[in-house]
């Protein structure tokens, strides 16, 4: 072998070798987090992205083997930790399609009155349903 195409090879290998050295090893771990969604619950469970993380977060926390999952017609992905947390997020309106606020900035006295006339009817007929009366809607 040409002495010179030695020289060359020997440099490239320990050019190859140095430039491995001066790199730093890095470790990419990644985390899932789960959450229930009722806002008075606070239940959090944060484990690695592994099969041995997901093992180790349904023993240290059991709810996560009964968590329900639900998808409303807007996209929103919700999740509770139990039927309770659930019924409740269902009774908050969590599942409802947000709604945009409709603000009249323009309004006289007569369409305050027909508002708050329209907000007391719709109170009492929802009293009325909650005691078991009948409700007559117009």
């Amino acid at each position: 072998m040409d002495p010179a195409l030695c020289r060359t090879y020997v440099r490239g290998a320990i050019r190859r070798t140095s430039q491995k050295e001066n790199k730093l090893s890095t470790v990419q771990t990644q985390f899932i987090t789960v959450n229930c969604d009722n806002p008075e619950c606070g239940k959090i469970a944060t484990f690695a992205a592994t099969e041995q993380g997901q093992v180790e977060a349904r023993e240290d926390h059991p709810w996560l083997t009964t968590l329900r999952g639900v998808g409303t017609s807007d996209g929103r992905q919700l999740s509770y930790c139990s039927d309770e947390c659930e019924a409740k997020g269902i009774g908050l309106g969590a599942h409802n399609k947000a709604q945009r606020k409709r603000i009249i900035t323009e309004a006289n006295q007569a369409h305050i009155n027909q508002a708050a006339q329209a907000a007391q009817q719709s109170r009492e007929a929802t009293k009325a349903l909650r005691e078991g009366t009948p409700v007559t809607l117009s």
